[in-house]
């Protein structure tokens, strides 16, 4: 069973930021996530003989953005919105902590932007589809020899 704890806090606070050249763009939320896939090496037994050593794989991602940012993140990318690559940072800690977990989204390019309105209290937002080359996560690499040009 497990064991209540309100003495120590679960990480809540999040501060999520794109960069566009020297832009920094505050977000609402954001979606990300990488995966290894690997390939059975079959033979003449009834099951698989090993594994290769797999693709390296991001999928595609969504963040969402409030209309004011959003506005500010078309004039940061202008023109040719889907030809240039952009990173992203999500940094988060726990309140009253000096730790600080910081995500990188390394190398993105957008997909996809979408934009859905309605009357209420809330700000209005605008989703935004995209694509990262690789993700680094708490400053480690999904791989251990990255290839050049990695950053």
């Amino acid at each position: 069973m497990p064991k209540i704890d309100i003495e120590n806090p679960r990480i809540t606070f999040a501060r999520l930021t794109v960069t566009v050249g020297s832009t920094e763009i505050l977000l609402r939320s954001i979606s990300y996530s990488d995966s290894m896939e690997r390939g059975d090496i079959e033979g003449n037994a009834r099951m698989s003989l090993g594994v290769t050593d797999g693709m390296y794989r991001t999928d595609e991602g969504e963040i969402e953005v409030y209309a004011d940012e959003f506005a500010v993140l078309m004039d940061a990318f202008g023109d040719g919105f889907y030809e240039k690559s952009f990173d992203v940072s999500v940094a988060y800690e726990k309140i009253g902590s000096s730790t600080l977990t910081k995500d990188e989204v390394i190398g993105c390019r957008w997909t996809k932007r979408s934009s859905s309105n309605e009357t209420g209290p809330d700000a209005l937002t605008r989703s935004l589809s995209y694509k990262p080359l690789y993700i680094r996560w708490n400053g480690k690499n999904p791989l251990s020899k990255m290839p050049d040009g990695a950053k």
